[in-house]
């Protein structure tokens, strides 16, 4: 397998042994598919911040660990190439796995590799579970700090959250909605994974606000983690129950999968609300597919996240930032 790094290197990068990263380089069986595939996956990352790595100062080795959308993990890959070379004065080395579907038991077993392996901190986006509280006590008394991103875990013993008030986020879709549509008497909320406090948090702050300043209208709230495969199914047969629907507030995203399924069934929501500014989004609001997008800037969420790391690696010598992140909103070009 070519490549230009130490293995101590790839093997920091990939969290594995020295013995086993050798082994796989060297072609000489008897290890796990999923293993080779770790550590072609640390060449590749090296490779792509050989750059940065050439930057004078500590080197820093943080894990990213999220569940998120494939759209959203694009835009955070993106929001990482943009700002991880500007970072000073510390270069850092990001060991990332983000994954569309991310079971709790295979982010435990990440959060104790980077217990083990060692880590400058850990950035966590993931479900509000026990096991990963657990992990991430464990990983506090091993001096280790978690960030969550954009869905926090207070009771978890993190060091710090980045990301949106969901619950003012939620707020925000409802007055938009009181605003635009005072008539509304229909209106959907889609959650994509109830486990995930910060979705939780935005349907609460919504149906609390669009109860004050609405308070006739009817609110279907759907769960694809809950309904699985049949998601999209029970979200027709909800939308086109009665009258279409006035306003759809989509919080957990795959937004094109869900404008296209009801503009199949011939179900148009007068006024749809989405979160967070990735391309798919950028399109549908040009399309006029979406009529407003709430989002937070990913790469200030990274900066603050990488400045809470270095502030608790140089013990203090470095400020640590404020949490929270400003909460942003776009609208169709006719409209911005």
């Amino acid at each position: 397998m070519p490549h230009r790094f130490p293995v101590k290197e790839i093997a920091l990068q990939a969290g594995l042994g020295t013995a086993t990263v050798d082994r796989v380089l060297n072609g000489r069986g008897g290890v796990r598919a999923g293993t080779v595939a770790r550590v072609e996956k640390a060449i590749a990352e090296l490779d792509a911040q050989a750059g940065q790595l050439s930057i004078a100062g500590r080197r820093l080795i943080v894990d990213l660990l999220v569940e998120a959308p494939q759209t959203f993990i694009d835009e955070l890959e993106s929001a990482l190439r943009r700002e991880l070379p500007l970072m000073q004065p510390a270069a850092f080395r990001v060991r990332s796995e983000m994954r569309t579907r991310f079971p709790v038991p295979q982010i435990a077993e990440a959060l104790a590799r980077a217990e083990r392996t060692g880590s400058h901190g850990v950035i966590l986006m993931a479900p509000d579970a026990p096991a990963l509280a657990e992990r991430i006590r464990a990983l506090a008394r091993a001096e280790i700090p978690v960030i969550t991103l954009a869905s926090d875990m207070p009771g978890s013993g993190r060091s710090s959250y980045v990301g949106l008030d969901n619950g003012r986020a939620g707020e925000t879709a409802a007055w938009i909605i009181a605003r635009t549509r005072p008539d509304a008497a229909r209106v959907l909320v889609t959650i994509r994974n109830p486990g995930f406090r910060g979705e939780g948090e935005r349907a609460a702050g919504f149906r609390a606000a669009l109860s004050r300043l609405l308070p006739r209208a009817e609110v279907a709230e759907l769960t694809e983690g809950t309904d699985g495969p049949a998601f999209i199914d029970r979200l027709l047969a909800v939308a086109g129950k009665g009258a279409p629907p006035d306003a759809l507030y989509s919080i957990g995203g795959g937004n094109r999968r869900l404008l296209s399924a009801l503009q199949g069934a011939k179900v148009r929501p007068t006024l749809v609300i989405g979160h967070d500014l990735d391309p798919d989004n950028r399109v549908l609001l040009d399309e006029g597919a979406l009529d407003a997008v709430i989002y937070h800037d990913l790469a200030e969420d990274i900066r603050t996240a990488c400045r809470v790391v270095l502030a608790r690696a140089s013990r203090g010598a470095m400020p640590a930032p404020p949490g929270g992140a400003a909460l942003r909103l776009m609208l169709p070009p006719m409209l911005g």
